[in-house]
């Protein structure tokens, strides 16, 4: 049976280009069936157990994400699609600006690695993203959702730097303005623009350069499996939304 998560054959041959040869080989399971599973999971939210019988094994599907996760599989799936739909726009592979921002997420289990976000009341974890001048997702940490923003962006913007080198403008809210901006000006390239949101005016006015963060997270709400924490390690969390960005690019590829 044929599901709408499932890769076109254009989206197949975009992925096959961005793995390493060695996952190309033969196998027991046909690569992209597994990757259709794993879709499938993070667009309906479903159990891993109850994963359709179309589908391998459900052990052998969580299995290949485990593993294809902490190899960076499917970072290098989405850095591929990211620099792919920029050259079909006609920019440059490689974005110079940088947009940065968190949400905390709520968490559905009982035993998982969690905190409260006090401003937000939610108990779960936090998502801290960078986006292009697109939206379009480049690097994504996860904390509990206790630990401030501008504790976060240090990991989040050493990722940034390593995997996408010419970035060198970092755009932010309030919530990133202090020793950040000092680190970076001093060990960088990249400059951080803090911008006060106009958040609690009775008018709602996007604000220039930065909204596009807010309209990525947006488009995670649309896969169920990332509108709530249902994993509990961190890394597996911050898993399951690497995939979840990885289904928002294959869009622009059907």
């Amino acid at each position: 049976m044929k599901y709408k998560t499932d890769l076109t054959e254009n989206q197949k041959l975009i992925v096959r280009a961005s793995l390493p040869q060695s996952m190309t080989l033969p196998r027991k399971y046909d690569l992209f069936d597994i990757l259709d599973a794993i879709f499938y999971i993070t667009k309906t939210g479903c159990q891993w157990c109850m994963l359709p019988n179309d589908y391998p094994s459900w052990r052998a599907v969580y299995h290949h994400f485990r593993s294809w996760s902490d190899r960076g599989v499917f970072n290098a799936i989405l850095s591929a699609l990211v620099r792919g739909t920029r050259a079909r726009k006609g920019e440059t592979p490689e974005p110079e600006v940088a947009v940065i921002d968190s949400r905390s997420v709520r968490s559905a289990l009982p035993h998982s690695e969690k905190g409260i976000d006090g401003n937000k009341r939610i108990k779960g974890i936090k998502e801290h993203l960078a986006t292009d001048n697109n939206g379009y997702p480049l690097t994504l940490q996860v904390t509990t959702a206790n630990v401030h923003d501008s504790k976060a962006a240090y990991p989040l913007m050493a990722n940034l730097m390593s995997d996408w080198t010419r970035i060198s403008v970092a755009k932010a809210d309030m919530g990133y303005a202090g020793p950040l901006t000092r680190v970076l000006s001093e060990s960088s390239f990249v400059s951080l623009e803090c911008v006060k949101s106009n958040f609690g005016t009775p008018e709602f006015i996007p604000i220039d350069g930065r909204w596009v963060v807010e309209r990525t997270f947006a488009w995670l709400e649309n896969y169920r499996r990332v509108c709530r924490n249902y994993e509990k390690l961190l890394k597996v969390a911050r898993h399951i939304a690497v995939a979840a960005c990885v289904c928002i690019m294959l869009k622009y590829f059907r």
